[in-house]
């Protein structure tokens, strides 16, 4: 058994840790750096109740809210944890975990940075997307109908733990989804990465412990180096949006309930790869393509109108006096384009409608 990976995600103020491993959950109490009197657990619905009961005993005496779908990104849902937290008489020096995939980590982390003007929080992510993406880096948010994570703030977690035993019971869709943000992590920095997801499908495929902590610590240590750098997304942590601006447009058009994040990524990422083509940057679609099919994931199918995207995705965080495209000049060498033409936009959106 690989011993367990720890990543250090250094951020004004001091780290934190990133663990990634076998068995980790039986351990959370000797990994959480907290003297907390109180332990409230943002929860994923779907977790099987053996997973909840885990946790309780490694931690003592918690307890236990539950949310689902990225549906539980919102405003009502929000109001409905504070609260929670309030009926369960957390005080500031209390501790909030977050049990689940990138939905609950987001929420949990959102309603700690706003409880209390601030709680303590650990992010404990069960899903591939959650542990290489969205557990790290302190991004914390919920949705409004009229776009992704538009109400959040930064409030990064005490730690990390991702315990790879709880990917062994998610679905393959599920799982593959989330391999979508390491194929990303691929492209914008670690042309290596690309390999090891090639040249381990099949065990990690099989759910192979070893290869999934090996696989999942490289593609978190992308986040963790682009986070330390930039915490708080003034310059280089823009790369992290490659794939991102179409894909948050289809979720927020689909009302977040259509397709998932990571398969809302992969169109995403085509999209960028063609529109990189339009504009004279390079032809990397066939290395896209080969990547993501690999895994089983969306090359096309965005369907929507295109001036309902173009719509949608002026609303999104990444329009700044225009909007803003990460693409790649090559594999592990993002750039931000300004000013695309829109036959060039056009053009690329019909390659993956």
């Amino acid at each position: 058994m690989t011993e367990p990976r720890r990543l250090d995600v250094d951020v004004p103020g001091g780290s934190y840790p990133v663990w990634i491993g076998a068995g980790l959950l039986e351990r959370a109490r000797d990994l959480i750096p907290t003297d907390a009197e109180r332990v409230a657990v943002i929860a994923e619905e779907h977790l099987e109740g053996e997973r909840i009961e885990g946790l309780r005993r490694a931690l003592g005496s918690t307890s236990v809210f539950r949310v689902t779908g990225e549906v539980s990104k919102s405003p009502p849902m929000a109001e409905r944890a504070w609260r929670w937290l309030a009926t369960e008489g957390l005080h500031r020096g209390d501790l909030v975990i977050g049990f689940g995939g990138g939905v609950t980590t987001d929420l949990a982390g959102f309603a700690a940075a706003t409880y209390n003007r601030g709680v303590d929080w650990v992010a404990i992510p069960t899903t591939t997307l959650a542990m290489v993406d969205a557990s790290i880096g302190g991004k914390t948010g919920i949705d409004l109908p009229e776009g992704k994570n538009l109400v959040g703030a930064f409030h990064h977690p005490r730690a990390v733990i991702a315990d790879v035993s709880t990917l062994t019971t998610l679905p393959d869709d599920v799982f593959t989804t989330g391999l979508a943000e390491a194929i990303k992590h691929g492209f914008i920095a670690d042309p290596g990465l690309l390999d090891d997801l090639a040249s381990g499908h099949d065990r990690l495929m099989s759910r192979h412990s070893d290869t999934l902590i090996e696989v999942i610590a490289r593609a978190a240590a992308v986040k963790v180096a682009v986070v330390g750098e930039d915490p708080t997304e003034q310059g280089v942590r823009a790369h992290l949006n490659y794939g991102h601006t179409l894909a948050h447009a289809i979720e927020a058009i689909e009302g977040y309930e259509g397709r998932t994040h990571g398969r809302a990524v992969a169109i995403g990422m085509m999209f960028a790869a063609h529109l990189a083509d339009q504009l004279g940057m390079g032809d990397r679609v066939l290395q896209h393509r080969t990547a993501l099919e690999a895994f089983g994931l969306p090359i096309a199918g965005a369907r929507h109108d295109f001036d309902a995207i173009a719509g949608t995705w002026q609303r999104d965080k990444k329009y700044e006096r225009g909007m803003r495209f990460v693409l790649l000049e090559d594999i592990g060498k993002p750039a931000v384009v300004r000013d695309v033409p829109d036959a060039a936009l056009r053009k690329a959106y019909e390659a993956v409608a």
